[in-house]
């Protein structure tokens, strides 16, 4: 592939953000979010919960991915999400509520439609997207070398939650795995966000806490380069990460 693109993660239902960063990046919102120049947007999971506006984003990425000019990736909100839509037990909260009360507010058509919208966009979604001849690879949590094309439970469970130790009470807790990633593939991820897109080797996070009230991040590849917006939520230091470097 020789396109060039623009990646961004955990939108989180901010809607207004999301448009903002179009127009910053150059989409044409007038011409189904085309970009003049052929750019395809990556979105790197986590497109609901937590922000106002999760069905608005719903929306914008199922128009964007349909007319080709946006491809989706699933995160442990969009997971959570559809197996809610499919009726089975989940545990309401992290966000998911808001989503869920968005959603029984529309009308019995719309809630049709944008299940429907939703569900569609997640059962086509890779699990995770390889670019630039295998030099990029864009993944929701995060990637470890021994997993690159692999799509057994182990690789889901990391690509959606990051990879993960065993605490004391043998609950699941969040590594720092970006130091010692020694893999191929220039790996773009979110999930953990962090008060500036967080450079590590071979690895960047993008998640910038737009839910939280800090901001959305753009990478553009092969540019190398940043957009941001700033947040219009409330800030919420508490729950962005500050790593020893």
């Amino acid at each position: 592939m020789n396109r060039h693109f623009d990646f961004i993660s955990d939108i989180h239902g901010c809607a207004h953000e999301m448009n903002e960063i179009l127009s910053e990046l150059g989409y044409d919102h007038n011409q189904n979010y085309r970009h003049p120049s052929g750019r395809q947007l990556i979105i790197v999971g986590d497109i609901t919960d937590r922000g106002p506006n999760s069905i608005e984003v719903i929306r914008i990425t199922d128009q964007m991915v349909k007319g080709g000019n946006a491809l989706y990736l699933p995160g442990n909100h969009c997971d959570k999400l559809y197996r809610w839509f499919l009726g089975r037990p989940v545990q309401v909260g992290h966000g998911l509520e808001k989503t869920i009360q968005e959603w029984e507010a529309l009308l019995p058509d719309e809630q049709q439609e944008v299940k429907q919208k939703f569900m569609h966009l997640f059962e086509q979604a890779p699990l995770y997207q390889l670019f630039d001849d295998g030099n990029v690879l864009a993944s929701h949590g995060g990637m470890q070398e021994e997993l690159i094309g692999r799509t057994d439970r182990r690789a889901r469970n990391v690509v959606l939650y990051g990879p993960t130790k065993l605490n004391a009470n043998r609950e699941p807790e969040r590594i720092d795995w970006a130091p010692s990633y020694s893999g191929r593939p220039f790996v773009i991820y979110g999930h953990t966000p962090v008060w500036e897109a967080r450079l590590v080797g071979r690895t960047v996070n993008i998640d910038t806490g737009c839910s939280f009230g800090n901001k959305l991040t753009a990478y553009r590849y092969p540019e190398h380069e940043f957009v941001e917006v700033p947040s219009t939520m409330p800030l919420q230091p508490d729950h962005l990460n500050t790593f020893s470097r």
